[in-house]
């Protein structure tokens, strides 16, 4: 791996992960920043309180192929796990402060899944699997978020110690740290809400009105 290759490759992750899928629903849709509307970011589960459930599934297939699109392409190009890794976190940053639209992005929930289908497709497999059961029984998409993240992150780990197969490296076990860890850290707001009892559940708290200014990670 030459300096000049992860230069390209970060680079070039970071410029597609940071395409605001969402913003870009909300101008369409209804000519709005959907920024100005619940809880402030460009992810798709703001997109489905805003937009409504079509454009949410749309914003949510878009979001994690910026994840899943540049990592497997890395490999293909460069066959390194490592620039693998590096690309998914550059695209995760990507979504989250994209350049495009002043750094407000998401919280790369979905991106995340991309990655970990371009790293271990059987691994997001089973978390969107997980992620399904969490949001029909507990309707907490922040829980679902909170959990099949860090979940993924863990299993890798576990493979990589354990040594199953050639594909669960252990640096592929650092892309799982950092998305776990910004994951947490963009969550600060709803687990403050999760143990107060007042985090909306799915199909609650729709933003029919502009929000008020406040951090994003509220």
């Amino acid at each position: 791996m030459s300096p000049w290759e992860l230069a390209f490759v970060v680079t070039a992750s970071y410029l597609i992960g940071a395409i605001p899928v969402g913003y870009i629903a909300g101008r369409v849709v209804k000519g709005i920043d959907v920024r100005e509307y619940g809880s402030g970011v460009t992810g798709a589960t703001n997109v489905l309180r805003v937009l409504g459930r079509g454009p949410f599934v749309g914003v949510l297939i878009a979001d994690a192929l910026k994840g899943y699109a540049p990592t497997l392409i890395t490999w293909y190009l460069f066959h390194s796990h490592d620039l693998q890794v590096a690309a998914g976190i550059a695209a995760v940053i990507g979504h989250d402060f994209p350049v495009y639209i002043r750094f407000r992005g998401g919280r790369g929930v979905a991106t995340s899944f991309g990655v970990y289908a371009a790293l271990a497709m059987p691994l997001a497999v089973g978390l969107v699997a997980v992620g399904i059961f969490i949001a029909l029984t507990l309707r907490y998409m922040s829980v679902m978020s909170l959990v099949t993240v860090p979940l993924g992150a863990s299993i890798m780990l576990l493979f990589a110690v354990a040594g199953v197969g050639e594909g669960y490296t252990y640096s592929k076990t650092i892309f799982g740290a950092f998305a776990t860890l910004l994951v947490t850290l963009t969550h600060i707001g709803n687990i403050r809400r999760l143990i107060r009892g007042t985090e909306p559940k799915i199909g609650e708290g729709v933003a029919a009105h502009p929000r008020e200014p406040q951090s994003r990670a509220t």
